[in-house]
């Protein structure tokens, strides 16, 4: 096979939720692999540290706060990106959530479905997967006139299955199944210019809300995962370049388990 495949040397990259944990994983892992990025996120503060980080391994970034709930907000990222690097060959929906762990966000309340408002039900919704449609919709015209992209999207292996959920998910759980069944119908409708696939990873070891503990909050489900050990961050990321790269030019429309054998 020709390694050369998971290059992406010379390519521009979008990466929304890119200062977060997984987001900035993906950025440093998109930078090795020669893709300049765009690191689009929230809170502002948050983003200079991810570009300079990525500026260290070679390549260009840039940053810029957005709002991905908003369409005129996705609308200027795009031509932001457009105008600083003349091309998007790649975009990455990292931004997302169980809850909103960033206060610039839309805050919404957990609960088992009894307890939860319309509100805070459908707020979810516009946290996961009305973000993935927004930016994907932005994009894909341009994409479309190279002849040539790649979106990947962040599921959850709660989209999958309530097997070992916690009761307070749910509104999670049916956010990130909608974004996986969205990837399929965008993998349907954009091709064969534009590959669009979905990661879906299991308990991942990135900042908690609140400044919450990882293990505190999900010791108990260790026995659950094969490997006996939460995710990293650069685990997720890695399986997020395949996807994006020429490597995976026959794959669209999948959803790939990152969950250690949950």
């Amino acid at each position: 096979m020709d390694l050369s495949r998971f290059s992406l040397e010379g390519r521009t990259t979008i990466i929304t939720g890119g200062s977060g944990g997984i987001g900035r994983a993906c950025a440093l892992a998109f930078a090795n692999a020669g893709s300049n990025v765009m690191i689009a996120s929230l809170p502002a503060e948050s983003i200079p540290p991810v570009v300079q980080e990525v500026e260290t391994l070679g390549v260009q970034a840039a940053g810029l706060a957005v709002d991905v709930t908003r369409e005129d907000q996705v609308k200027e990222m795009v031509d932001a990106t457009l105008e600083r690097f003349g091309r998007i060959d790649a975009l990455l929906n990292v931004a997302g959530g169980s809850y909103s762990r960033n206060p610039e966000m839309p805050a919404v309340q957990r609960g088992t479905l009894l307890e939860l408002s319309p509100e805070d039900f459908m707020g979810v919704y516009d946290i996961n997967c009305k973000t993935a449609f927004l930016c994907s919709k932005a994009v894909v015209p341009h994409m479309k006139e190279r002849g040539k992209g790649a979106i990947v999207n962040i599921g959850s292996i709660s989209g999958r299955s309530t097997k070992h959920e916690r009761p307070n998910m749910a509104a999670y759980g049916t956010s990130k199944a909608a974004v996986m069944n969205l990837t399929f119908h965008m993998a349907n409708q954009w091709g064969p210019e534009v590959r669009v696939n979905a990661v879906a990873p299991g308990i991942i070891d990135t900042p908690r809300p609140g400044g919450t503990s990882l293990a505190r909050m999900e010791s108990d489900g260790l026995e659950a995962i094969a490997l006996g050990r939460h995710g990293k961050a650069d685990e997720v990321a890695g399986a997020v370049l395949f996807l994006a790269s020429d490597a995976a030019s026959f794959v669209n429309g999948s959803v790939l388990d990152v969950n250690g054998g949950e």
